[in-house]
C-alpha cells in the first residue's frame, strides 16, 4: 500500500497543476465554439422562418426571442450561462431537435472509431518499431522510414477514399484509414527511442549476460523506451481526432466529423458551435491522459522531468 501513495500522490499533483491550463483551454474552447457560430454566413432567423411566409414584426419577435439582439458580449454570456445549464440549444437544420440530442446519436461513433484505430495501431506501430530498431538489419529501418514518410504525407481525406474504394465502404476499412499514419507515427518514434535506449550502458550489459536480442529489446529497451512515447499519445490521438472528420464524410459514418461539415455546409449555427466545442474539449481530454500516462509510466518523475 505504501508504494501505490507516492503514484497517487503524484497524479493528483500533475492533476492540480494542470487545472489551470485546463480551464483557460475549457474557456477557450466555449469562446472558439462561439466564434464558430458567428461566423457562419447567412441569418439564424431567416434560416428558422426559411420556406414559410414570415413578416417583419414576427422576424424582430424572433429575433429577440433568440438574443440576437443583444450586443456580441451579451450573447457570449448567455451562451456560457447555457453551457453550464447543459443547454446547447436546438438545431436550424433539423426543425428544432436539440443539439444535445444529435451530439449523443453522433459522438459515440467518432469514439468507437477512434477506439478502433488506436487498438489497430498501437500494436502495429509498436511491431514496426521494434523490428525496424533491429540494428543487424539495415532494411526493415529504410522499408519502415518509406512506408511512414507515404503513410503521413497522404492527405485523410486521399486515404479514405482509396480505402473507401478498396473495401466498398465498409466500416474496418474506415477504422484502417484512421490507424495507419497513427501507426506510421507510432512506429517512427518507437524505433527513434529504442535506438536512443540501445545505446546506453545497462543494455551492453545486458548483452555481456548473453541475454538474446530479442530479450534485449522487450525487457530492458522498450520499458525505458516507454515515457517518451506515452508522451506522444497525446498527438497521435489528436491526429486521429482530426482525421475522423474526412473518414466520417467519406465513408457516410453518422459520426460527429460528419455532423459538423454537414451544419456547416447547411449554416446550422448551433450545431456547428456546439461540435467545434466537443472537439476542442475532446483535445483537451487527451492532453490530460497523456499527461497521467507519463505519469504512470514512470512516476518517478515530475511534469519537467527532474526526480522526486
Amino acid at each position: 500500500m505504501t508504494g501505490r501513495r507516492p503514484g497517487r500522490r503524484l497524479l493528483a499533483w500533475r492533476l492540480t497543476r494542470r487545472l489551470p491550463g485546463l480551464l483557460l483551454l475549457s474557456g477557450a474552447a466555449v469562446l472558439a465554439s462561439f466564434l464558430a457560430s458567428q461566423a457562419l454566413p447567412g441569418d439564424p432567423v431567416m434560416l428558422m422562418v426559411e420556406g414559410r411566409a414570415a413578416d417583419p414584426e414576427m422576424i424582430r419577435r424572433l429575433r429577440e426571442e433568440a438574443g440576437l439582439d443583444r450586443p456580441l458580449a451579451v450573447q457570449f454570456l448567455s451562451y456560457t450561462l447555457d453551457l453550464l445549464r447543459g443547454d446547447l440549444g436546438q438545431s436550424l437544420r433539423y426543425g428544432g431537435v436539440p443539439v444535445t440530442a444529435l451530439l449523443g446519436d453522433a459522438l459515440p461513433v467518432t469514439l468507437g472509431l477512434m477506439a478502433g484505430a488506436a487498438a489497430l495501431a498501437l500494436p502495429l506501430g509498436l511491431a514496426l518499431g521494434l523490428a525496424a530498431a533491429d540494428v543487424r538489419r539495415a532494411w526493415p529501418g529504410t522499408v519502415l522510414t518509406i512506408g511512414s514518410v507515404l503513410a503521413l504525407s497522404v492527405p485523410p481525406l486521399a486515404l479514405a477514399t482509396w480505402l473507401m474504394l478498396a473495401g466498398s465502404g465498409t466500416a474496418p476499412w474506415a477504422v484502417a484509414a484512421l490507424a495507419l499514419p497513427a501507426a506510421a507515427m507510432i512506429a517512427r518514434l518507437t524505433r527513434t527511442q529504442l535506438m536512443e535506449v540501445l545505446e546506453r550502458d545497462f543494455i551492453r550489459t545486458a548483452q555481456a549476460k548473453g541475454l538474446g536480442r530479442a530479450a534485449v529489446l522487450l525487457r530492458h529497451a522498450l520499458p525505458n523506451a516507454l515515457v517518451p512515447l506515452a508522451a506522444a499519445v497525446g498527438s497521435v490521438a489528436g491526429t486521429i481526432l482530426t482525421a475522423t472528420a474526412a473518414v466520417e464524410n467519406v465513408f457516410a459514418l453518422p459520426g460527429l466529423g460528419r455532423l459538423t461539415v454537414q451544419a456547416v455546409l447547411s449554416r446550422d449555427h448551433t450545431v456547428a458551435g456546439a461540435a467545434v466545442l466537443v472537439f476542442v474539449l475532446l483535445q483537451v481530454a487527451i492532453s490530460l491522459t497523456a499527461e497521467l500516462l507519463i505519469g504512470l509510466a514512470d512516476p518517478r518523475l515530475r511534469n519537467d522531468g527532474e526526480p522526486l
